[in-house]
């Protein structure tokens, strides 16, 4: 029995001594403090500084992260897929604005959602998995109004804009070209709720439903009425049997989408222009010596050519000098203090391809339509096209959306050269009845000369003296050579008359380049 009682004394011993080994904080001693010793609070009181410091620390550590991972820097430079973005978006309108005002708005949901879609793009970056380029539209971007219109107020009536825009022709001389226009801003004016110009969109409900990610192919638009009703326009292609449940599809899947401010000015904060308007702009700002023969005509050749890399466009633009040094030889004199127009033409033509053209993520002006404008991308012309129409129960077109330019702006006036005109087109009194159908822009020219003065009274001396509309002849064979007359000047001069002629009108299937 004595034995017994050893064995189990050991093994007891042996038990507590391995509880004592995994438990080592049972061998801790136990610690008083004693606040009536001086020592005890001198320590107590130390130790409470240290934490404090070190929570203020860490607050202000988090507080810190959190503004840079808001900052435009930390979206469009810690982050290299954006670098296409940021380029653009530091020489724009909103460059004081930060991305996350627009992109993610006040509120926490958002700024979580925001956090989480982050996640997605650092995984997108590390695996290299990364769109190319960066898709637009942002298909989750919250409504304009709830960030857009927190600055902007859209609803409000706006007065006319004076539009000055300076081309360049690619002509020899680069013939200067100045368009003026009256850019009608509209919108709603309570005191009469009159709903009108630009801005019409806005106050009036207008949804749609689009064919393609980018939004540029619209196959139906519903107008709501004052009723609650949508008056609907059907893209001709979609005028079959089945175009009810078709739209009633797309309200089921959550396809038809509420205009707002960014289906208009999608690219108002990162806007790529085109080679034309940013080698116009450059020789308009001075950049660009516009005594260079066809320096126009062979900046946009240049930048309009598909490159691999920016070196491969940088050597792309360095070869115009071979042109210049044969044909043009006095376009390499130099001054004595610095270098020749011509060397100063070239490196600011590599300065706007660099900042209009990423091959690395192959991106351009091409990539992302702006839809703003009606040129180079459809724009406005997307519904404005004259072939969305309503129809009435038995199939008939009813109506077409307007493709008349003057509901949006006056009618360009353009001087060429040295009859540039400089006085605005200021157009005062209500318009004649014959003024109500915008073909009066080709009829007038019948008007007998007590007509005339009758028209100065409201147009101006300079009004008539306008290059776009007068002194223009077609060549004989034009019905041949359009396409090229069209590549040319058309964005200048061929839908002042051709209102309502598109491409498609002759070219359904689409426009099939000369191999």
């Amino acid at each position: 029995m004595s034995w017994f009682r050893k064995r189990k004394k050991a093994e007891d011993t042996t038990a507590k001594q391995n509880q004592q080994r995994w438990r080592p904080w049972r061998r801790w001693t136990r610690t008083t403090i004693d606040l009536g010793n001086p020592r005890h609070r001198r320590n107590l009181l130390l130790l409470f500084l240290i934490a404090n410091v070190l929570v203020i620390a860490f607050f202000l550590v988090n507080y810190q992260v959190y503004h840079y991972t808001e900052s435009a820097e930390f979206c469009g430079t810690a982050c290299h897929t954006m670098a296409p973005e940021m380029a653009r978006y530091e020489k724009s309108p909103h460059a004081n604005v930060e991305c996350v005002k627009c992109h993610i708005g006040p509120g926490t949901s958002f700024f979580v959602r925001s956090k989480i879609d982050g996640l997605k793009q650092v995984y997108a970056v590390i695996t290299n998995s990364f769109s190319r380029p960066i898709t637009s539209p942002v298909h989750n971007l919250r409504p304009a109004r709830e960030t857009c219109e927190t600055c902007h107020n859209p609803t409000q009536f706006k007065d006319n804009i004076i539009k000055n825009i300076r081309h360049y022709d690619n002509d020899e001389a680069n013939t200067p070209v100045q368009s003026t226009l009256i850019l009608k801003m509209g919108g709603w004016k309570e005191s009469t709720g009159v709903s009108q110009g630009i801005h019409w969109h806005i106050n009036n409900p207008v949804y749609y439903i689009a064919a393609d990610e980018q939004r540029q192919v619209i196959l139906w638009v519903g107008v709501e009425q004052e009723d609650g009703s949508l008056k609907e326009y059907f893209a001709r292609d979609m005028l079959t049997m089945a175009q009810t449940s078709f739209v009633e599809n797309a309200f089921e899947n959550d396809e038809v989408r509420l205009m707002d401010c960014i289906d208009c000015h999608n690219r108002t904060a990162h806007y790529i222009p085109s080679p034309q308007e940013a080698v116009d702009q450059a020789i308009s700002d001075g950049l660009i010596d516009p005594s260079l023969p066809y320096i126009r005509a062979k900046a946009i050749e240049v930048l309009q050519q598909p490159y691999n890399s920016t070196a491969e466009a940088y050597a792309a633009i360095d070869g115009l000098a071979d042109f210049y040094r044969v044909s043009h030889p006095g376009s390499w004199t130099k001054p004595a203090d610095g270098p020749s127009a011509l060397e100063r033409a070239l490196e600011t033509i590599k300065e706007i391809y660099s900042e209009t053209n990423f091959p690395e993520m192959a991106q351009n002006w091409q990539t992302n339509p702006n839809n703003a404008r009606h040129t180079p991308s459809l724009g406005c012309f997307r519904c404005h096209d004259g072939k969305h129409v309503s129809v009435d129960e038995s199939g008939q077109e009813v109506e077409a959306i307007s493709v008349k330019c003057n509901l949006c702006h006056t009618v360009p006036i353009v001087g060429r050269g040295d009859e540039l005109i400089v006085e605005s087109p200021v157009i005062t009194g209500t318009a004649p009845e014959s003024h109500a159908d915008f073909r009066w822009t080709i009829e007038h020219r019948d008007v007998d000369e007590a007509e005339e003065q009758e028209c100065y009274q409201c147009h101006g001396q300079a009004f008539c003296n306008n290059g776009v509309c007068h002194n223009l002849s077609h060549p004989p064979d034009m019905l041949f050579t359009h396409a090229e007359e069209y590549y040319t000047r058309g964005d200048q001069v061929c839908y002042t008359c051709h209102q309502n002629i598109l491409c498609s009108r002759c070219h359904p299937g689409g426009i099939v380049s000369n191999p």
